[in-house]
């Protein structure tokens, strides 16, 4: 038998800029956590 090859763990980058569709698709309790950031500049908005 041939032994699995464990592929490494891939971090991703945190998602700073949202599309008005992305934010659709959020839970109410997510999308109003995004919403904030980006009132306060923290995120960027896609349009």
């Amino acid at each position: 038998m041939a032994a699995k090859k464990r592929e490494k763990d891939v971090l991703k980058p945190k998602k700073t800029f949202w599309h008005l569709y992305s934010l659709q698709t959020l839970s109410a309790e997510k999308f109003t956590k995004v919403v904030d950031k980006i009132l306060n500049r923290d995120y960027g908005l896609i349009k």
